[in-house]
């Protein structure tokens, strides 16, 4: 992922119009990683060539400094940010790009299951699990590993909390498999409670989506030694897991929800 010339003028136009102070955007940029001094002209000019400056001296980096340096006016309610979040939003979308709530940008691979994730997460509040998710999607380019362990906490988040909050004891052994396995005999998607057997070979499927994410994590993942391997981890390593792990937990999500619902 990059940030282009033309996405880098859209966020100084916007934020050097809503800011319209050079204290207050200088501020801003260097709490959001942004180095050395600001460059002159007005407000608009200011951000837009500071952006093209850091995305040539740090290519890697500039797509989460300019995340942060947008996530507050993306994320405010005021009614007078609404054009100004759409033309960046547009501006993201022509190169590939989604912002998400909380200061992340990420590619449009990323954008299906985890934007639905996002929003449920916005709506229902589960704080534990929206950091997780943060962390997966800040990192999968700049530090693939780390956002493969953060799809494992995901999942391992989202099992604990239905645990906890459903009264069910939690397994002995805290780690992904067996919490998905403890979720899905007490939520009722355990392979062996359905008798469909099409919904049968889908729900046996999400387990060895779960071990494999979980085995993933454990070999190439930032919580644990690696151990050698043939192949590097890449962010479509990453992506893999990441998707992976989204769309078990918006299943997950739903069929909780679900089940209250019909109680």
């Amino acid at each position: 992922m990059t940030i282009t010339r033309g996405i880098a003028r859209v966020i100084g136009e916007v934020l050097g119009q809503s800011y319209y102070s050079h204290r207050r955007i200088e501020a801003l940029f260097h709490e959001s990683g942004f180095t050395g001094e600001p460059p002159s002209g007005n407000c608009s000019d200011k951000i837009t060539y500071w952006i093209m400056r850091e995305s040539e001296a740090r290519p890697d980096e500039i797509v989460l400094m300019v995340g942060r340096a947008i996530g507050q006016f993306m994320d405010s309610d005021h009614e007078s940010h609404t054009d100004g979040k759409r033309r960046i939003e547009l501006i993201l979308s022509q190169s590939g790009l989604t912002y998400s709530h909380g200061g992340h940008i990420f590619g449009s691979g990323l954008s299906s299951p985890a934007k639905h994730l996002d929003d449920l997460l916005r709506r229902q509040a589960i704080p534990e699990i929206e950091i997780e998710f943060q962390r997966a999607l800040a990192s999968v380019e700049s530090d693939p590993p780390a956002s493969v362990t953060a799809a494992c906490a995901i999942l391992e988040a989202y099992c604990r909390i239905y645990l906890q909050e459903e009264g069910v004891g939690l397994p002995n052994d805290l780690s992904a498999k067996p919490l998905w396995n403890a979720v899905a005999h007490h939520i009722g998607f355990a392979p062996a409670s359905q008798t469909d057997q099409d919904l049968k070979k889908v729900l046996s499927g999400f387990l060895s989506v779960v071990d494999g994410i979980a085995c993933f994590r454990t070999h190439d993942g930032s919580a644990h030694g690696h151990e050698r391997r043939s192949y590097r981890i890449l962010p479509r390593h990453a992506r893999l897991a990441v998707h992976a792990a989204h769309t078990l937990v918006l299943f997950g999500l739903e069929t909780w929800a679900a089940r209250k619902a019909e109680h």
